[in-house]
Order: structure tokens, then C-alpha cells, then sequence
């Protein structure tokens, strides 16, 4: 037994209708999804291997202002999302469903037969679990004929009005020339109804009146404009037959032919449409055809021949109304395929010759100004909605979404003068208007389009718009133009202080804000290098990982060292050791030793130095001789007496009498020292003495001049060791050295037979630290006399 029960849950989106009915057929649950819209759109299915639908998608060209939420009903999972083409909608089934195009009305018309559509008007998608439900589905031989399958209608008896005694009325025949005069009044005002009445009524009350083909004409139009398609067709058929010699034939012969493309019955259409380009080549109608015939094109897929039609609609024709229409397709069309520039040219066309035709088709040219705004072409927009604005009433409820409109089309086209007229215009008609808060941040918005020359006062212009508008769109777009501003200012640091602000921007609508930053902190390191403010340059580096030209590498290398990031300063000079210029190779491979020196890697250093002593024999350069000193410091590191003895002989080639070697000199003194070579001790004693006499600065005494002291008394030479420690005495010393110098005068004084001079000495010692050793040694030195 077969039964269905009907739950059905309609959404109606402005011209798309969404229903499904639910119910049972013995015992299996099913769903139907009827999809209809006032134009023809696709729906494609996806099948597996098996040949199962597991998902359809339905395409629109344009969204709808309302959308609805995801459905599920246990056979149909139902899903919308908006697409840069338009709108799909996406059906995906808990088992099976398929897809069927609802082309024909059984109801209106008389046949069918197997029709394969990419486009209708309405489709069924059908949820089951096993057995597809109220149908059966069958395959037909490649090789059957497609016969129409007549359906016949019986249609029942009438014999007109009757009167009380239930005999036909008669009406007395009056004058007809009114009730036609009255549908033709009627038919100008667009009254398509009242058009259809009169019409009526004329011909039954004067059926043999000499307007009749008039009355049937506009009868015909009439439906033409209500979409009553299937009426035309039953009336153009008598016209085309009784009237064949008309004057109106073309213009009967081109809603024909639009009737049957419109219900989908392509090959009758054609049929007329051939009748008209081949009998009424010459009329206006024939244009009008094309575009008609470029509509059934476009429904079926074939986008190329329906441009084609289109364009030759609109080369053909000298009727403004015909040449606005075909334009408006064409421009619809070249906008969905991309052609922006093409689109906006037949905008242009229509708005310079017939800027009223626009509000002909209101709906369709608001959806177009919509999409040249998506398309990045808000100045082809604002002509859209110009002219619609220039023909609305201003006590029309959509006035002020068109002025609203029109403002912002005018800004984003930067037409700044004409937007900000708008915009006043909007604000003092609208004070408590829809959009008036949108408006009034729009017009602020056009600060943005105004470069004033004051640097300050723009700042702080961006400053009060950040602080009335913060995270708003106009909050955010004076952030980012005070940050191009402090940017173009060199400004880098307040630009650097706004950073984290400046990261929440969306990248989609300011995709310079990382390279903003990254510019900044370019710059501001580039200013600290100059400045020689290395901790802080290397730090930004490091932050930001920025990589400079190889300019800056100089500075670079001079900071990493100054701040001993000997790694950082390694790497740059290992990109310059094979220069081609050997002048470049001398100086970083003398810096790359410096690093070397820096890290620890003393023998590298060394090896390093010797490689640049080689160069410098072949090409000199001077103020590379530092080398020496730098080789002479990694030898005593490491320990290496011989080259320790080999450099500092360069050294005082290169630097005589240099206070600077002065430390190197007193490593020699611990040298000769170390090996008991008394030649080398004394040798360079002396010099570091010098140096501090030169400079009057003693920073090795009184070390140098207590070791110089014991050489000589190591050779017998006390009279020299004696002077020696005399040049103390105008020193400053702790008193613990100054106990000690005073004790080895005396020592020597004693040695010598001087004794009141030795007995001075020692005295002195104690005096200037008797707790210290030497003073205690001086004391017992006393007892002995």
C-alpha cells in the first residue's frame, strides 16, 4: 500500500524559492526540494563511480538580500554560501536523491517529451533511502525516437451569460470606439489588467469591430509584459493566422517567439525567431528579437552566440529603448565574465544616451551597481546610481538608499568634491536617516583623499579621528595614514611605537602594513648606525631581522665589534674575503681577524694575520699595519714567546714610541722575565718608562720600575737600580708599595757601605706601613745596626 503525508517549509528569498516536502511512501521516509526562481539558473549534480548523485550544486548569479540558515531534515542536507560568481546553494544526501528539471506545466500545455535542460526555472531534488518514491526510472535505447507525447484536454461546453430563466443574454450592440480608446489610455499607464478586461469585454459585446486586430494586439502585449506566456501563445497564434498582412506582424512574430523560448519549447521558438530575421529583417522588432534569442542562448549555456545576438541587437538598431537593453545585457554579461573595462563602456553608453532606462529595470541595475562596487569600479557604479537617483521622487522610500549609495560610490571613486556634496545633501535631508551614522564616518573619510602640506596639523587631524573612531573603519584607515605620514617624515621610532596597532590592521585592506614597519625599522637602524648607536642598531637587527645592502656593512661590522658580537661581525666579514678588489680583501680579512681574535680562535687569528702580512707585501696600506699588534696579543694568548718577539719588532717598526703598545711592552718585560733573558727586560723597561714620563700617564709603576730595579741588581748594576727606584718617590703609591720602594733603597744603600742613607730609608719604610711586610722587614734591618 502506498501513502505520502506532506510537511512542507517554504523560504521565499526575493525572486528564489526554497520548499521541501517530507513524507512516506510504504514506510520509507522521503524528501522533495523544489528550488524556483523567476529566471532559469543550473543545477549540476556530482556522481561517483556507481553513478549515484552524492552532492548538487545550484548557482545564481546574484545573492539574495536574505539569506537562510542550513537545513537538515533527516534525507537532504541543504547549505547557501556566497561565491565571487554569485550564490550557490549545495544539497548533499544522508543516502540517495536525484535531480530533475521541472520543464513542462501539464496543467497548460498539451505535449511533452524528454527534454535535457542545463538551465529551468524550477527543479525537484528527490531524498530517498532505497526505492526513488511516486516514480520509476528506466533506461532508454540511444537508438528510440524522442516522440511528444500528447495529452488531450477536454475542455467544457460554454454558451456565455444567462438570465434568470436561464436563457442566453443578448447584449444591444453600442458604440465600441470608447472602450477602445479607454484600453489604449489604460495600456500607457502600464494598467495591463484593466488593458486585458476592456479588451475582452470589447470583442464580446463587438465581435465583428473594426479594431479587432487592434484589441488582440494589445491584448498580446499586454500578456508580453505580465509574463503570461502561455496566454500570448493561444491568442498570437489566431493573430498570425487571420492577420498575416498586419503592420504589427513583426512585432507579434517577436513576443511568439519570446513566449515559447520563455516556456522552454527552443525549437518552436526558433521557428519564429528565424520567421522574424528572415521576413522582418528591417523592422525595429527584428533588434528586439535578437535580444530575446540571445536570452534563450544565455539560459542554455551557450554565453558566446547570446553575446553575439546581443551585440548585433544593439549594432543594428536606431530605437534607444532597443540599444539600452541590448547594452544593459551585454554589460551584465561582460561583468560576470570578468571584462570590467568592456562592462562599464555599455554602462557608459546607456547613461549618456538614455540615462532613464535604468530605472526601467530598477532591481536589475541596482544588483549591477552592486557588483561594479565588488569589482573595484565604484566610478561606473555611481553613474548607475545617478540616474536612478536623478528620476526617483524624493518621497520615495528608496531615495535615500540611492543618495547613501551614490556618497560612498562618489569617495571610493575619489571623487571627493562631488561626495562630499552627497554627503551634506544626505545629511541635511535625513537628519534621523537609516544610514546617517555611516555617512556622517564616510564624510570624515574624505580627510583621507586631502594631502595638506602641514605635517603637523595632519598628525594631529589622524590623532582626533583615531581617538573618536578607534577600532572603526575610520579609526583604523587614520592610523594607517599617520603611519604613512610619519613614514614619509622619517619619523621612524613613532612609527615603530604604534607597531602593535598597526599589526591588528586587517592585511586585506592594508596589505603595506608589515612593509610600513619593516620600512621603519629600516630606517631607524640605518639612524642608529650613523649615530654610532650600536647597541641599539644590532638590537633593531636582531628584532626585526633586518638584512641591509652590503653599504652598511662597514658600520655594521664596527658595531658588532665595538659591542663584542664577534659572531654577528663574522659573518659579515666573511661574505667580503674574496673580493676582487685586493685593497676590500686586505681590510675585512684584517677585520676578520679581529673577530677571530675576539672569539678566541687565536691560532686562526694567526693564520688569518699571516695571509694579510702577504697581501700587504704586495700592495701596502698603512693603516692595516695594526695587524701586527692584533697577531702580537693571539701569540700571548696561546702563549707563542716567538712570535710574541716577532711581532712586537713589527710593531716598533711600524708604531715607534706608541703609548698605546704600552701593555704590549710590559708583556716583553714578563717575557724576558719569564725566560731570564735580562737584555729584553731591561730593553723594554726602559721603554715603558719612557712612554710614562712622555705622557706623564704611570699605569705599569711602579711594576715596571721594582723588576727593571732587580735586573739590574741581578748584573751587579746597583747604582742603576738604585736611580731607578728613586723616580718613585714624586709617585703615588699605596703605602704597602710605597714600604716596599723605600725598603729596596735601603737594601742597596746598605749594600753599597751608605749607611745614615740606608738607616733614612728604612726608617721610611716603616713609616709608610709598618704592618705591611717591607715594613717589618726594614725594622729588623735596623736591629742589625
Amino acid at each position: 500500500m502506498r501513502y505520502w503525508i506532506a510537511l512542507c517549509l517554504c523560504v521565499p528569498l526575493f525572486g528564489l524559492e526554497l520548499s521541501i516536502q517530507s513524507g512516506k511512501e510504504e514506510g520509507e521516509k522521503f524528501s522533495i526540494l523544489h528550488l524556483r526562481h523567476t529566471v532559469p539558473f543550473e543545477c549540476k549534480p556530482t556522481n561517483n563511480e556507481f553513478g549515484d548523485t552524492k552532492r548538487i550544486d545550484c548557482r545564481f548569479p546574484i545573492a539574495p538580500k536574505q539569506n537562510f540558515s542550513p537545513i537538515d531534515n533527516g534525507q537532504l542536507t541543504i547549505t547557501s554560501s556566497k561565491t565571487p560568481q554569485g550564490y550557490v546553494i549545495t544539497i548533499l544526501p544522508k543516502s540517495k536523491m536525484k535531480l530533475m528539471p521541472v520543464v513542462f506545466d501539464l496543467t497548460k500545455e498539451s505535449q511533452t517529451y524528454q527534454s535535457i535542460v542545463k538551465k529551468a526555472t524550477h527543479w525537484n531534488i528527490i531524498g530517498y533511502h532505497k526505492t526513488p518514491p511516486l516514480m520509476s526510472f528506466s533506461k532508454s535505447s540511444p537508438l528510440a525516437i524522442n516522440f511528444p507525447i500528447k495529452v488531450n484536454k477536454n475542455t467544457p461546453p460554454f454558451v456565455g451569460g444567462l438570465d434568470l430563466k436561464g436563457n442566453p443574454i443578448k447584449i444591444r450592440r453600442v458604440q465600441d470606439v470608447t472602450d477602445y480608446m479607454e484600453m489604449k489610455k489604460a495600456y500607457a499607464a502600464k494598467e495591463y489588467h484593466k488593458v486585458l478586461d476592456r479588451a475582452e469585454n470589447t470583442l464580446k459585446e463587438y465581435p465583428n469591430t473594426v479594431f479587432k486586430n487592434e484589441l488582440m494586439l494589445y491584448q498580446i502585449r499586454s500578456y508580453h509584459h505580465l509574463g503570461e506566456f502561455e496566454k500570448l501563445l493561444e491568442l498570437s497564434k489566431r493573430f498570425l493566422r487571420e492577420y498575416s498582412a498586419d503592420p504589427s506582424i513583426a512585432e507579434v512574430l517577436t513576443y511568439t517567439a519570446n513566449a515559447y523560448s520563455k516556456i522552454g519549447q527552443i525549437l518552436d521558438a526558433d521557428y519564429f525567431f528565424d520567421r522574424l530575421f528572415d521576413e522582418q529583417m528591417d523592422t525595429p522588432f527584428a533588434a528586439l528579437g535578437m535580444i530575446y534569442k540571445a536570452e534563450q542562448l544565455e539560459i542554455s549555456g551557450d554565453l558566446k552566440k547570446a553575446m553575439m545576438f546581443y551585440q548585433k541587437a544593439l549594432a543594428s538598431t536606431s530605437d534607444i529603448a532597443i540599444a539600452s537593453k541590448a547594452a544593459f545585457k551585454l554589460a551584465q554579461m561582460e561583468l560576470v565574465g570578468g571584462n570590467i573595462k568592456k562592462a562599464a563602456e555599455y554602462i557608459d553608453k546607456i547613461a549618456g544616451g538614455n540615462p532613464n532606462y535604468f530605472a526601467e529595470v530598477y532591481d536589475d541595475a541596482m544588483a549591477l551597481a552592486d557588483a561594479f562596487v565588488e569589482k573595484k569600479d565604484p566610478k561606473t557604479a555611481s553613474r548607475i546610481t545617478e540616474a536612478l537617483l536623478n528620476k526617483m521622487d524624493k518621497k520615495s522610500e528608496n531615495h535615500q538608499l540611492l543618495l547613501r549609495n551614490l556618497g560612498l560610490q562618489l569617495a571610493k571613486s575619489e571623487k571627493r568634491t562631488e561626495a562630499l556634496k552627497r554627503f551634506n545633501e544626505y545629511l541635511e535631508t535625513y537628519k534621523f536617516g537609516e544610514y546617517i551614522e555611516e555617512i556622517r564616518r564616510a564624510k570624515d573619510g574624505l580627510f583621507f583623499e586631502d594631502g595638506d602640506k602641514n605635517t603637523t596639523k595632519d598628525i594631529k587631524k589622524y590623532n582626533d579621528l583615531i581617538e573618536r573612531y578607534g577600532e572603526d573603519s575610520v579609526g583604523r584607515k587614520a592610523l594607517y595614514k599617520k603611519a604613512q605620514l610619519l613614514l614619509k617624515e622619517k619619523k621612524y621610532k613613532e612609527i615603530l611605537n604604534i607597531e602593535s596597532e598597526l599589526y591588528r590592521l586587517d592585511s586585506t585592506e592594508y596589505p603595506e602594513t608589515n612593509s610600513l614597519i619593516a620600512k621603519s625599522a629600516i630606517g631607524l637602524e640605518k639612524e642608529y648606525l650613523k649615530e654610532e648607536k650600536c647597541t641599539e642598531a644590532l638590537s633593531l637587527q636582531k628584532m626585526y631581522k633586518i638584512k641591509l645592502l652590503s653599504e652598511w656593512d662597514d658600520a655594521l661590522f664596527n658595531c658588532a665589534l665595538k659591542t663584542t658580537q664577534y659572531a654577528t661581525a663574522k659573518k659579515i666579514a666573511q661574505k667580503h674575503l674574496k673580493a676582487k678588489s685586493l685593497t676590500e680583501r686586505q681590510v675585512w680579512l684584517s677585520r676578520m681577524v679581529k673577530t677571530q681574535f675576539g672569539l678566541g680562535e687565536y691560532k686562526a687569528a694567526l693564520k688569518g694575520g699571516e695571509e694579510l702580512i702577504t697581501l700587504l707585501e704586495v700592495e701596502k696600506n698603512p693603516p692595516l699595519n695594526d695587524i701586527y699588534r692584533t697577531m702580537f696579543d693571539a701569540a700571548q694568548r696561546i702563549g707563542n714567546s716567538e712570535g710574541m718577539i716577532r711581532q712586537i719588532k713589527l710593531i716598533e717598526d711600524a708604531y715607534p714610541n706608541d703609548f698605546k703598545d704600552i701593555e704590549r711592552y710590559t708583556q716583553m718585560v714578563s717575557l724576558g722575565l719569564k725566560r731570564k733573558d735580562e737584555a729584553m727586560l731591561q730593553t723594554y723597561s726602559r721603554k715603558v718608562m719612557v712612554l710614562q714620563v712622555r705622557t706623564k700617564t704611570y699605569t705599569q709603576s711602579p711594576y715596571i720600575e721594582f723588576t727593571l730595579a732587580q735586573s739590574y741588581q741581578n748584573l751587579g748594576k746597583d747604582a742603576e737600580a738604585l736611580k731607578v727606584l728613586k723616580t718613585l718617590n714624586t709617585r703615588k703609591m699605596t703605602n704597602e708599595k710605597r714600604a716596599r720602594q723605600q725598603y729596596l733603597i735601603g737594601s742597596i744603600e746598605q749594600k753599597i757601605g751608605r749607611k745614615r742613607e740606608a738607616r733614612d730609608a728604612f726608617n721610611a719604610s716603616i713609616k709608610a706601613d709598618k704592618n705591611s711586610a717591607w715594613g717589618k722587614l726594614a725594622k729588623d734591618a735596623l736591629g742589625l745596626f
